[in-house]
C-alpha cells in the first residue's frame, strides 16, 4: 500500500471529484427538463462530456492505488456518461437516477476508506441500493441505445449547429496539426510529460522482449498511466490510443486474450505509433500518422474481441533505406531524476556549506596569526633599532651626564647592584631578555601556525573528498537507461527483411544521457552491418549445414567496466572475408600487396572502418556504399573512446564500443616520458605501477613481454612517440600495466607523477587522426597533456613508420634516387613520374617491357623499377622474369603497378620476382614509403 500522505492526497482529491460528479447530475436534471425530450442538445453533450473525465480521472487514480471496487465502479459511470443513450423522457429520468445511485455508492465507498476501511464490498452495496436492477431494467428496455457515441474530450458541435454554416466552419485540425499544437501551447507541461511517456514506452519495449515471459501487470499498468496522463494534460488522440492498449493488455491479464507472438508483434507497433506520435509532437513529418493510428487502433479493437491480427508482413517491393549519419541531437532540455537522489544531493550540498564555513573559520584564525606575526616583527625591529642607536651610532647616544647619575658612597647604583649580585639591567642585558621573550613569541605563533595549517590541509582533503562524491553523484542525475536506444534498434530489426532475431542485455545499465545519443546511430550502422554484411551472406541451408539456427542472431551487450563503458554487437553470421578485404584494400590503393601481407588479421580487420571502404561485391540500398562503418570509428573517437573488432571465419562478428563514462572530469596518472615531455593516463585503466629489471624482462623477435600474474603482457616503450629516442643506461624500467579493450600492456616511461583530477575533451583538428590520443586536457600547472590510449599506443608501435611519417625522410636518405618506370600509357607516366619525382628521384621511363630491357641493357644503374603488367611486344611477367635471370639486375628491386587485383595476378608476379604489388590508381604516400623500405632493406641486405 502506498504512503500514507499519498493516500491522504487521493482521498482528498478523489472527494472533490465526487462532489463534482454529484453537482453535475444534479445539473443534468436541470439541463435535461429545460430541454425537453432532445436529450441531445450540444450543452447537455458538452456537458456529460465534462462528467466523463471526472469519471475517468477517478477511475484512474482508484486503480492506481490499488482501489479496485473503486475504479470499476467509477469506469461503469464513465461508460454511462461516454454513451450518451437517446431516451425518452421517463426512461431519461431513470438514467439520471442510475447516475445517482453509482455517486451514492462511490461516497458510500469513499467514505469507508476515509474511515480506514477497505472497498472490497462496494459492488454488492450497489446492488443492495437498486442500481443494479435500475442498470439492468434500463439496458432491457433499451439495449442500442447504451453505445458509445463519441469520444469524451471532443465536443465539435454537429454541422448543422447554427453557429456556422458548413462553409465558414474551419478545416478539421489532423492528428499531427492538433498535437503540434498542443506543444506549442503547453511547452511546459511537454517538457515533463514526454520523459514520462518514454520511460513508459522503455518499459513496454522490455516486456515485450521478454516474450511469453512478459509481466501483463507492468505493461497494464505503462499503457493506464500513459492513457491518464494524456488525458489529464489534455492529449486525447494518445490517450484514445492508448486506452485501446490497455483493453487489450486487460484481456490479455484476465485471460480473454492469449499473448501470443501475433498479439505481442501488435503490441510492439503500437508501442512504435506512440513513439511516433510524440516524434511528431516534437516536429517530426506527420504526414503519415493519421493512417497509422487508425490502422493500428482497428487491430486492437479486433484483437481485444479475439479475432487473429496477425503483423501484416512488409511489401517485397518496399525499399529499404540505409540508415543515413544524422546531425548530433540537441542537449536534452530536461531529465527525469529520481526524488530521492535529488535528496542525496542537497546533503551533500548541506555538508559542503559546512566544510567551507569551517575553512573560512581556520583562514580567519591564520589571518590572526598573522597580525601576531607582524606585533612581534614590530617588537622585534623595535628592540633592535633602540640597540643600534645606543651602540652602533655613537653620534646618536645621549652625552654623558645628560641624565642624573644616581650614585650611594661614591659608588654608581648599578655598580652596587652587580656587587650584590643583583641581576643586571644594562643595555645589552635587556636587549637579551627582549630578544628571549620574543623568540618564545616567535615560537608560540609558529606551533599555532603549524597547528592551524594541519587542520586546514585535513579540511582540504575532506573537502576534495566531498567535491569528489557530489562530482560523481552530479554525473548520475544525467544517467538514462541504455533501453532508450535499444527501442529504436528492436524497431529497426523488426521493420526489416532481414531474417534475425535481437536479443538485448543490459538494458538497465545506467548511460550519461549525452553519450548515450551520441552512440545511437553509431549503435544503428552496426546493427545494419550486421544484418547485411554478417548474416545476409549465409543461406538458411548453409547455416543449417554449419550447424546453426537457420535464422541469424545479433546480440547487443552493455556493460560498466570500471569507468567507461562496453557496448558490444555481435552476430553469428559468416565472419570477415580478410581475402575480400585484402583485395578491395589493394584495388583502392590503401596497401601495397606486400604490406597488406604481412598484416595480422585485426589489423586486416580495422580497415573496414576506413571511409568509404565495403566488401560488398553488389551496391544496394543498404550494402555497398561504403557508409557506416568509419562513422562509428570517427563517433566512437569523438567520444575520446576505441572500437575493438573481433571475427572468426565461419562463426561470427563482434565490434565492441568502449567509452569513458564520463566525458568531462577524470582521474589521471603524470608520466614523465624524458626531455621534458609528459602525457597522462586515465586512472582507471592503470592496473599495476612497476619497475623492473631489465633482465626480469622476456624479450621475443624484438618485442619486450613482461610476465604479470603468470600472463605475458607486450612491453611498449611510450617515450619514442613524442620522437624522444632515449639512450638507456638504467638498469630498470618503469612500467604502467594498463587494460585496454584489446587486453592488458606494459606502458615504459621515463618516470611517474602524480594523480590530478582534469577535465578532458576530445582530440580535434589536426589531433583527431592520432588513435593514440583518447583526449586533451590542462593541468592544475596550466601544462597541456594528452591523455594515451594503450591500445593506440600498441597498434603505434607495430607500425612506427606509417605513424611516425618516417618514411619520406628515409627516401632522401636512400643511396640511389635513379628509378626506371615502366608503362605503356603516355599518361600514366608523366603522373606517377610526378609524384617520384616530388619525392626526390630521377625518373627515367620506357614505353613497354622491350625499352625497358634496352634500358637495363645499357645501363643497369637504377634504385628500383616500377612497372606495369599489360603491355605490347614485352608484358610486365616477361620483364620480371628477364630481369631476375640477368645477374646484373637480379637484385633490383621490381614494383608492380596494375589495375588487376586478382589473386591469380599477384601470386604469379612474386613468383617470378616481384618485390610489392599495387593497383591504380596509385597512392603516392604508398608508393614513395614502400620505395623507401625497399630501399633500405636492400642497402641492408636483408628482405623487406
Amino acid at each position: 500500500m502506498a504512503h500514507s500522505e499519498l493516500l491522504e492526497s487521493f482521498r482528498e482529491e478523489a472527494a472533490e471529484v465526487l462532489s463534482g460528479l454529484e453537482e453535475g447530475v444534479t445539473g443534468l436534471r436541470t439541463l435535461s427538463g429545460a430541454a425537453g425530450h432532445a436529450h441531445d442538445t450540444p450543452e447537455l453533450a458538452a456537458h456529460l462530456g465534462d462528467l466523463s473525465v471526472l469519471a475517468h480521472r477517478l477511475r484512474g487514480s482508484a486503480a492506481l492505488y490499488g482501489y479496485a471496487q473503486l475504479s470499476t465502479l467509477a469506469s461503469l459511470q464513465e461508460r454511462l456518461l461516454d454513451a450518451r443513450p437517446q431516451l425518452d423522457r421517463e426512461q431519461h429520468q431513470e438514467f439520471l437516477t442510475l447516475l445517482e445511485q453509482v455517486n451514492a455508492a462511490l461516497r458510500q465507498g469513499l467514505s469507508r476508506l476515509q474511515a480506514g476501511g477497505d472497498d472490497h464490498d462496494l459492488g454488492l452495496l450497489f446492488a443492495r441500493s437498486g442500481g443494479a436492477t435500475t442498470l439492468q431494467r434500463l439496458l432491457q428496455q433499451r439495449p442500442d441505445a447504451f453505445q458509445i457515441r463519441a469520444s469524451r474530450l471532443h465536443h465539435a458541435p454537429p454541422s448543422d449547429t447554427p453557429s456556422e454554416t458548413a462553409e465558414d466552419a474551419p478545416a478539421p485540425l489532423t492528428v499531427a496539426q492538433e498535437v503540434q499544437a498542443f506543444v506549442r501551447d503547453n511547452a511546459e507541461v511537454w517538457e515533463y510529460f514526454a520523459p514520462e511517456v518514454h520511460e513508459h514506452l522503455a518499459s513496454l519495449r522490455e516486456q515485450l522482449g521478454r516474450g511469453e515471459d512478459a509481466d501483463l501487470q507492468v505493461m497494464f499498468r505503462a499503457a493506464h498511466t500513459i492513457k491518464g496522463s494524456a488525458y489529464m494534460v489534455g492529449l486525447p488522440p494518445l490517450g484514445d490510443f492508448a486506452h485501446g492498449m490497455e483493453d487489450l493488455l486487460g484481456a490479455a491479464r484476465e485471460g480473454a486474450v492469449s499473448l501470443s507472438s501475433d498479439v505481442r508483434g501488435l503490441l510492439a507497433e503500437a508501442t512504435d505509433t506512440i513513439g511516433d506520435l510524440l516524434t511528431v509532437a516534437a516536429g517530426a513529418d506527420g504526414a503519415a500518422l493519421p493512417a497509422q493510428l487508425t490502422a493500428v487502433t482497428a487491430r486492437l479493437r479486433s484483437a481485444h474481441s479475439g479475432e487473429q491480427t496477425p503483423v501484416p508482413p512488409m511489401s517485397a517491393a518496399a525499399p529499404v533505406v540505409a540508415p543515413v549519419p544524422a546531425p548530433a541531437p540537441a542537449a536534452a532540455t530536461s531529465i527525469r531524476v529520481p526524488a530521492a537522489r535529488l535528496e542525496g544531493l542537497m546533503d551533500q550540498l548541506g555538508e559542503l556549506v559546512t566544510a567551507r564555513a569551517r575553512m573560512t573559520q581556520l583562514l580567519s584564525r591564520l589571518d590572526e596569526l598573522q597580525g601576531s606575526m607582524t606585533a612581534s616583527q614590530e617588537r622585534f625591529q623595535r628592540t633592535v633599532r633602540d640597540f643600534e642607536e645606543r651602540y652602533l651610532n655613537p653620534d646618536m647616544v645621549r652625552e654623558e651626564g645628560a641624565a642624573p647619575t644616581t650614585r650611594m658612597g661614591g659608588l654608581d647604583l648599578s655598580q652596587q647592584f652587580a656587587e650584590l649580585e643583583f641581576d643586571t639591567y644594562n643595555d645589552l642585558n635587556i636587549l637579551s631578555r627582549s630578544i628571549t621573550e620574543l623568540s618564545a613569541d616567535f615560537a608560540e605563533v609558529r606551533r599555532r601556525l603549524s597547528d592551524t595549517a594541519a587542520e586546514l590541509s585535513e579540511e582540504n582533503e575532506q573537502l576534495g573528498k566531498l567535491v569528489r562524491r557530489l562530482r560523481l553523484d552530479v554525473n548520475q542525475t544525467s544517467r538514462v537507461a541504455f533501453s532508450q536506444t535499444t527501442a529504436r534498434l528492436r524497431r529497426w530489426a523488426r521493420e526489416q527483411q532481414a531474417d534475425l532475431t535481437l536479443q538485448v542485455e543490459g538494458e538497465d545499465v545506467l548511460i550519461e544521457s549525452g553519450i548515450l545519443q551520441r552512440i545511437s546511430d553509431p549503435l544503428l550502422h552496426l546493427l545494419t552491418n550486421a544484418a547485411y554484411h554478417g548474416l545476409a551472406s549465409e543461406s538458411a541451408e548453409s547455416r543449417r549445414a554449419a550447424g546453426k539456427n537457420p535464422q541469424g542472431t545479433v546480440w547487443i551487450r552493455a556493460a560498466e567496466q570500471g569507468n567507461f563503458l562496453e557496448v558490444t554487437v555481435a552476430d553469428d553470421g559468416q565472419g570477415l572475408d580478410y581475402a575480400r578485404i585484402r583485395e578491395r584494400a589493394l584495388e583502392r590503393g590503401l596497401r601495397s600487396a606486400q604490406e597488406l601481407e604481412q598484416l595480422s588479421s585485426d589489423e586486416l580487420g580495422r580497415l573496414i572502418l576506413l571511409p568509404g571502404f565495403s566488401t560488398a561485391r553488389e551496391v544496394g540500398n543498404v550494402a555497398g556504399r561504403g557508409v557506416g562503418l568509419d562513422v562509428v570509428a570517427t563517433a566512437v573517437r569523438q567520444l575520446g573512446g576505441e572500437l575493438l573488432i573481433s571475427s572468426e571465419r565461419g562463426v561470427g562478428t563482434a565490434f565492441t564500443l568502449r567509452v569513458p563514462t564520463t566525458q568531462r572530469i577524470m582521474d589521471v596518472l603524470h608520466l614523465d616520458l624524458g626531455a621534458g615531455h609528459h602525457a597522462a593516463l586515465p586512472v582507471g585503466s592503470v592496473r599495476s605501477l612497476r619497475d623492473v629489471p631489465l633482465g626480469d624482462l622476456r624479450r621475443d623477435d624484438g618485442q619486450l613481454w613482461l610476465d604479470f600474474g603468470g600472463q605475458p603482457v607486450p612491453v611498449v616503450d611510450a617515450r619514442p612517440i613524442w620522437g624522444h629516442a632515449p639512450q638507456d643506461t638504467d638498469t630498470e624500467a618503469h612500467l604502467a600495466v594498463v587494460s585496454s579493450i584489446s587486453g592488458l600492456l606494459a606502458l615504459r616511461v621515463h618516470d611517474f607523477g602524480d594523480i590530478e583530477e582534469v577535465a578532458v575533451t576530445a582530440p580535434s583538428g589536426l589531433l583527431a587522426p592520432l588513435d593514440y590520443l583518447a583526449g586533451m586536457a590542462v593541468s592544475g600547472t596550466g601544462q597541456v597533456l594528452a591523455i594515451l590510449d594503450p591500445a593506440g599506443v600498441l597498434r603505434l608501435s607495430r607500425r612506427p613508420a606509417t605513424w611516425l611519417g618516417q618514411a619520406q625522410r628515409q627516401v632522401q636518405a636512400t643511396g640511389n634516387q635513379r628509378l626506371l618506370l615502366v608503362d605503356d600509357s603516355l599518361s600514366v607516366r608523366r603522373l606517377v613520374g610526378r609524384m617520384l619525382e616530388r619525392g626526390g628521384y630521377q625518373v627515367v621511363t620506357a614505353s613497354d617491357g622491350q625499352e625497358a630491357l634496352d634500358l637495363l641493357q645499357q645501363d643497369a644503374d637504377f634504385g628500383a623499377v616500377v612497372t606495369d603488367l599489360e603491355m605490347p611486344r614485352v608484358n610486365g611477367y616477361e620483364l620480371l622474369s628477364a630481369v631476375r635471370a640477368r645477374p646484373a639486375t637480379a637484385g633490383l628491386p621490381m614494383l608492380v603497378m596494375t589495375t588487376r587485383a586478382g589473386e591469380k595476378h599477384q601470386r604469379l608476379a612474386f613468383q617470378l620476382g616481384a618485390d610489392d604489388y599495387f593497383t591504380k590508381p596509385v597512392n603516392e604516400a604508398l608508393l614513395l614509403r614502400r620505395l623507401g623500405t625497399l630501399q633500405q632493406a636492400q642497402q641492408a641486405g636483408v628482405s623487406a
